[in-house]
């Protein structure tokens, strides 16, 4: 009779994917912390909003009322900026880890969410705080809102077929 040796059974060794899960989790901090220092830095850049009363107006507030009205109208841009920026960052990288996603899969759904995040994106920087200020008055805005209804009816019926 012959022997058979039984082999110990070995654990599995962690996933390759599981190592790189790991590692690109840890770029969601990072990619929040440059946008939020890309987002201050792009802050100090809004215009000076112009008074809010003529001088001669009767009925103006006194000008440190109007002083203090306007710091925090500034702010609130400011602020504005800095958030919009976070989500242009944010849009940016969901593009990314997406559009490897679809190249990887050949998905149906992965297309049509990178579809809708690329007209997202775009919407997002036509609405970004120090584009408005050049672009307001023109054609860009109906532009904007056709492309967002245009990647919305992709994407539902990609999901649907």
């Amino acid at each position: 009779m012959s022997e058979t040796t039984a082999t110990p059974a070995q654990p599995p060794s962690p996933q390759p994917s599981e190592k790189g899960t790991q590692i690109s989790k840890v770029w969601v901090p990072v990619i929040l912390i440059i946008a939020v220092l890309l987002g201050l830095v792009l802050a100090e850049r809004v215009p000076p909003s112009p008074p809010l009363c003529p001088q001669d107006w009767p009925y103006c507030v006194s000008s440190y009322n109007q002083y203090l009205v306007y710091l925090s109208i500034q702010r609130a841009i400011m602020l504005h900026v800095i958030l919009s920026t976070i989500e242009m960052i944010l849009l940016l990288a969901l593009v990314a880890v997406y559009a490897k996603v679809y190249v990887e899969t050949r998905a149906n759904f992965s297309l049509g969410l990178l579809i809708m995040l690329g007209a997202l994106t775009i919407y997002s920087f036509l609405s970004y705080p120090l584009v408005v200020g050049y672009v307001v008055g023109s054609e860009f805005f109906p532009y904007a809102d056709l492309l967002t209804i245009v990647a919305y009816s992709i994407f539902l019926y990609l999901s649907l077929g």
